[in-house]
């Protein structure tokens, strides 16, 4: 991605408004407001049952609202789903499906052009820059359920970025990775952020959160608080989210 188009995205910017999310008569999240921009990174932190999730689904539309609206790029996010992705925790993933690691990057460029269509030579190059960038090429043939947790997460995000979105929301990213797989991966997300990216995750590693994102998001139902790291990282806001200490 050129400059130019670089600083196009940076303007990019979602927004929710007033989000409230029932399941039932349990409110899992409530009045939960933010504007982020593309070229950031930034943490969902919360302990649990805190609305990580529920915050990430509404956000890409799979629970419906029960308040408030999610606005990307001026417009209702509905509109343009496949610009927005989300990728769930591995452990929701059925990785012995019988599928291999281009196949699952291929479903990414499904949105975009419909389930029927063939590829045309743009979805091949698209499936084929998006491997190299996670650095997967050479696992293209391997069924899913082979790999590693780390080359696992990059498969997912490689087919987020054939999808071509502008935003990834990921669901614990780094749960249950090595060390090595742990900072590949910061590695690639911060890439990501550099050209021009907006990434979305949620993290459990409060030593962590000012090292890895730009901005954190405190949850606990609410939202506690938003900004910098390292500014939302307080004491004070760590114990309305998650209870003194015993």
């Amino acid at each position: 991605m050129n400059g130019a188009r670089i600083e196009e995205h940076r303007h990019h910017a979602l927004r929710a408004d007033g989000l409230h999310v029932h399941y039932g008569s349990i409110c899992a999240l409530h009045d939960v407001s933010f504007e982020l921009t593309c070229g950031t990174a930034v943490a969902l932190i919360g302990g649990n049952g805190a609305g990580k999730s529920t915050l990430m689904k509404r956000m890409v539309g799979l629970i419906p609202p029960s308040a408030g609206q999610v606005i990307w790029r001026g417009v209702p996010m509905a509109q343009s789903t496949h610009e927005i992705a989300y990728l769930p925790q591995r452990s929701d993933v059925d990785w012995s499906f019988p599928l291999t690691v281009r196949g699952l990057v291929e479903l990414g460029r499904y949105p975009l052009i419909g389930p029927w269509k063939p590829f045309a030579a743009a979805d091949l190059e698209a499936v084929e820059r998006a491997m190299a960038r996670m650095q997967i090429g050479a696992l293209a043939g391997r069924q899913i359920g082979q790999l590693s947790g780390g080359q696992q997460q990059r498969v997912m995000i490689a087919r987020a970025l054939a999808q071509d979105a502008h935003v990834l929301l990921l669901d614990e990213p780094f749960a249950g990775l090595d060390q090595p797989s742990q900072e590949l991966l910061v590695c690639l997300l911060r890439e990501l952020v550099g050209s021009g990216h907006l990434v979305v995750a949620s993290h459990h590693d409060l030593k962590t959160v000012s090292d890895i994102f730009d901005q954190a998001i405190l949850l606990n139902g609410a939202m506690i608080a938003h900004g910098p790291s390292r500014e939302v990282m307080t004491p004070d806001n760590l114990v309305r989210a998650f209870g003194a200490p015993s």
